[in-house]
């Protein structure tokens, strides 16, 4: 791992640690741990609510892990931030119907959804993070080198994206927006990754001895950190995604600007990654 790629690991480590301990406690529900609400839940800085969000918005099952507070401070250890959820209907609404639905994950409580976490960043990170963050070997796979030498490159159909993997046994793949080319220059990462991707073996519960193509988006919106998940196939549909999240944003924010804040809220964190 060369120095440039180590340091951005090293600030995405951190990033996660201070900013989204939510993610980590994914790990650990288990589907039907939800609880239904009908509420509001402000996040803010400095005494002052930025998102105000209502519980429909949210994923319920993480709800209780979120970094709840209007008193908290970007760079102070621990910043804002919440777990987001939007179903099918939804989806295949945005999308005009092109919201691939996987009949074989009816019922799971992320696949056939949109999933993720908002983050409340400074103005470096702002600058510093986004679709790459998570990118594995892309230098090598730009130029086909290295353990990348026998890549494999695969046009998502319709879509003008690429998945590319070092070999066709390994399960990380990024999904580009232009075919890799070993006489260029490569690009600044940022501009060229569309998504990164993991393949998962289901071997326990209800989907015991599935398959699934997870993949992750990054995006800087707002100055805010939007870090979602959907399937593979519906990546290509990730520039809906990106402005309906945008959508919700202003809308998170105008929600503040039209109700008067009921106090300050104590903060509420949660610090498993710790």
């Amino acid at each position: 791992m060369d120095a440039s790629t180590f340091s951005v690991h090293k600030h995405t480590r951190c990033l996660q640690k201070r900013t989204f301990p939510i993610i980590t406690a994914l790990l650990f529900l288990l589907p039907g741990s939800a609880v239904a609400d009908d509420s509001w839940h402000d996040f803010g800085m400095n005494g002052k609510a930025v998102l105000c969000v209502h519980s429909s918005d949210l994923d319920p099952a993480l709800i209780r892990f979120n970094s709840e507070s209007t008193d908290l401070a970007v760079g102070s250890g621990q910043t804002p931030g919440f777990a987001f959820l939007f179903g099918e209907e939804k989806l295949r609404e945005l999308t005009g119907g092109l919201f691939r639905v996987l009949p074989e994950f009816e019922g799971h409580p992320y696949v056939n959804k949109l999933s993720g976490s908002i983050g409340f960043l400074s103005v470096p990170d702002s600058r510093r993070f986004g679709p790459a963050m998570r990118a594995r070997d892309l230098e090598s796979e730009w130029y086909a080198k290295d353990r990348c030498a026998e890549e494999l490159i695969t046009e998502l159909p319709g879509s003008g994206l690429f998945e590319v993997k070092c070999n066709a046994k390994d399960k990380y793949s990024n999904v580009l927006n232009v075919r890799p080319d070993r006489g260029k220059a490569m690009p600044e990462p940022n501009e060229i990754v569309a998504a990164t991707c993991i393949n998962e073996n289901i071997s326990v519960g209800q989907f015991s001895g599935a398959s699934r193509q997870s993949c992750r988006r990054v995006k800087i919106i707002d100055g805010f950190l939007v870090d979602y998940q959907v399937q593979e196939d519906n990546v290509p549909l990730y520039q809906q995604f990106d402005g309906f999240l945008e959508g919700k944003i202003a809308e998170w924010k105008k929600n503040c600007r039209q109700r008067p804040l009921r106090g300050a809220m104590p903060a509420r964190l949660t610090t498993l990654t710790q």
